[in-house]
């Protein structure tokens, strides 16, 4: 089997390298939204939950209508919690 040869400058090829460099970064960065966490900070479960307010989503939780767990000042709200809210509440 005969090889077949490509030549590059080294300009070109370092061209090409770091090109491939920005298409994994890129594709890294997609599959790394794509995997969510279980559980979403406040500015997050606003968003999905459509609200602007801070002291709705504290009464949706006080109301135990959605779940979140607290380690000392931070809490984090269930991503799967919110989702099934939105779900039993849908018209």
């Amino acid at each position: 089997m005969k090889g077949k040869f490509i030549v590059f400058e080294t300009k070109a090829f370092y061209k090409l390298i770091e090109e491939v460099v920005h298409r994994v970064k890129k594709e890294d960065k997609t599959l790394k939204n794509e995997q969510t966490s279980d559980w979403v900070n406040a500015t997050e479960a606003k968003q999905l939950l459509g609200i602007k307010s801070t002291g709705k989503l504290r009464k949706l939780l006080y109301d135990n209508h959605i779940v979140a767990s607290q380690h000392g000042r931070t809490i984090l709200y269930s991503r799967k919690s919110i989702l099934v809210f939105l779900e039993k509440n849908k018209i």
